[in-house]
């Protein structure tokens, strides 16, 4: 199948209960394809309507849900469609429904009543009708669309180059919607096409308003005196988006921020103006080859663990095939206001990044790829400064009922602390995964490992959602918290479903140097490590959170660390930290 054809429409998805991803091909019917197409959906199934053959995946229960799956669809297939799922069209052609893959659950009360109908009343013996779609674009690339099919609202994408000979009218109950295509000759083919809908356009612009409490109280390690203190703030915000020009869109996130924190017998409070986000970006600017980002943006990879941060930046990217690859230069303008437990340790203010990533998706949800970062810092606190290269390959995917992830990294440079300097020339690891026992529960362990001469960029936090989509955690420990130098992390996971809205992880971490000696993994809650035994301890975290997106989302975590040998000269080896976080939308 070399030569795949798609046309992008939506049509209405709001009484719909099921719904199909599909992808038409004018080739005639390939076994090898079909096959090819199976082993990367399992729940794929081809068919043949009119004189086409339909690649289809069916059914998802929701739209999110169809959306969700469609990002990972277009790099096989550009342009698919989502539809109303309709058991009754067309004859499948693989797999025989003696296929073990050829299974679906079917409601007759959710079927819907389907016909086909010709378009061309007068003119239809002029009409070749050898093709149900054809798109013109031989780069596959729909240059007059309005809006990409990745914006997550109903839109409807007009104004395409095409030649629909037939239409289908979905006939509910509650709802008809008809799509016409005005007819395309030979003569007029270059005009603009004209689709019209039933249902109403949504906007093309969205705003909605938030408001968040933290706050986060801690009693960590004593010496000659007692680590403890507490934040809170609270945020008032917006998030507005805009798609305009066919194939711009422009974000912003802001928000007003009181902040009071005590850290160590020392009060602080302050009132902020932050600027989150805000950015312009392109969708399809070169025919799917090439897009551009401007603006402030959180940048991060699948882990986390080599960047996550808010930085301004100019990003180059492609994203729309199995190699996918970002060039990105970035700094800070301003230092990052440190508000949260997703926050950077570091303030980044004039530092500097240079990151590339190349992306190959080897298998459906299974990518492997390829880092290289420059990275001069200037924090101007613990660390001075920071000038290091590094280099890294990572893999993940999910393969049944496992996820799995793994990083391997190299680090070359030197830090500035305020009175010497480290040079770095080392390697570091982390590899990890999750068996999902049922819908319900699932377990977990990560490993990870550095040489004394590793470390990770500054705007890495080790602070993702690996587990469970949405749900970000410290996946090395809210408390101790360390970056991946001169360390060994053993950490092991329980992620538990209470429902489709509440989640608890709990993790146990142990912790341990590679090589005795004094280093600090985290100065907020812990002192110096003694330098002559590398049993650091160990950390046991829970963490609960309620989501409903875009709605409420309320996190609650309580995390406490036991100091071991490293810290034996301590009065008080121990650390504790309890947050909870609550955040409302409303238009």
């Amino acid at each position: 199948m070399k030569k795949i054809l798609f046309i992008v429409f939506l049509i209405s998805f709001m009484f719909a209960k099921e719904y199909s991803i599909i992808a038409f091909s004018t080739k005639k019917f390939d076994l090898k394809s079909a096959k090819l197409f199976i082993k990367r959906f399992p729940n794929g199934i081809v068919k043949k309507y009119t004189k086409f053959v339909e690649y289809k995946i069916e059914p998802f229960k929701s739209y999110n849900e169809a959306k969700e799956f469609l990002y990972k669809v277009k790099k096989y297939y550009k342009y698919p469609l989502i539809v109303r799922y309709n058991p009754n069209l067309g004859v499948v052609l693989y797999p025989k429904k003696n296929n073990k893959h050829n299974i679906f659950i079917i409601n007759n009360k959710n079927k819907y009543k389907v016909k086909r109908t010709s378009l061309i009343q007068k003119n239809e013996s002029k009409i070749d009708k050898s093709y149900l779609v054809h798109c013109k674009n031989k780069c596959g690339c729909i240059k007059n669309k309005a809006y990409n099919w990745e914006i997550n609202k109903t839109k409807i994408i007009k104004n395409l180059n095409v030649k629909v000979k037939k239409y289908l009218e979905i006939n509910n109950s509650k709802q008809i919607v008809y799509l016409n295509q005005e007819k395309n000759t030979l003569s007029n083919e270059n005009n603009i096409s004209n689709l019209n809908f039933g249902c109403k356009f949504p906007s093309t612009s969205s705003l909605i308003y938030y408001i968040d409490l933290y706050g986060n109280y801690f009693k960590g390690q004593k010496y000659t005196y007692q680590k403890d203190g507490y934040l809170g703030n609270v945020k008032l915000g917006f998030m507005y988006e805009k798609y305009f020009w066919d194939n711009w869109k422009f974000y912003t996130d802001d928000r007003i921020i009181l902040s009071k924190k005590r850290i160590n017998h020392k009060n602080k409070s302050n009132l902020y103006l932050d600027i989150n986000e805000l950015y312009l970006r392109s969708y399809c600017l070169m025919c799917n080859y090439l897009d551009i980002l401007i603006g402030r943006k959180k940048t991060k990879d699948y882990k986390s663990w080599w960047f996550d941060n808010y930085l301004d930046e100019i990003k180059l990217f492609h994203e729309n095939d199995l190699v996918t690859f970002d060039i990105i230069g970035a700094t800070r303008i301003n230092n990052n206001i440190i508000t949260n437990e997703n926050s950077s340790k570091y303030k980044l203010k004039n530092s500097g990044y240079l990151i590339t990533n190349i992306n190959y998706q080897f298998y459906y949800k299974n990518n492997l790829g390829f880092y290289y970062i420059y990275e001069d810092a200037k924090p101007r606190d613990i660390i001075n400064k920071q000038r290091i290269h590094y280099l890294g390959v990572y893999v993940n995917g999910i393969k049944g009922n496992i996820k799995y992830w793994g990083n391997l990294g190299y680090s070359n440079g030197k830090r500035h602390y305020i009175n010497y300097s480290k040079n770095f020339d080392g390697y570091g690891l982390d590899i990890g995964g999750i068996y999902f026992i049922n819908n319900k529960n699932g377990l977990g362990i990560n490993f990870a490992y550095a040489q004394d001469k590793f470390t990770q960029p500054l705007i890495s936090t080790n602070y993702s959602d690996i587990l469970s989509k949405n749900f970000n955690f410290y996946y090395y420990g809210m408390v101790f918290n360390p970056t991946v130098e001169n360390i060994n992390i053993l950490s092991l996971y329980w992620l538990y479903n209470i429902n489709n809205y509440k989640k608890v992880i709990t993790l146990l971490s142990l912790y341990n140097q590679v090589k005795a000696k004094k280093e600090n993994y985290n100065s907020t809650y812990l002192f110096n490590t003694n330098g002559n035994k590398k049993n650091l301890g160990e950390e046991l975290n829970i963490i609960y959170q309620y989501l409903k997106e875009r709605e409420n989302k309320l996190r609650i975590g309580f995390g406490y660390y036991i100091g071991n040998g490293a810290y034996d000269y301590l009065k008080n080896k121990n650390a504790l930290r309890i947050f909870i976080n609550y955040r409302h939308y409303w238009k």
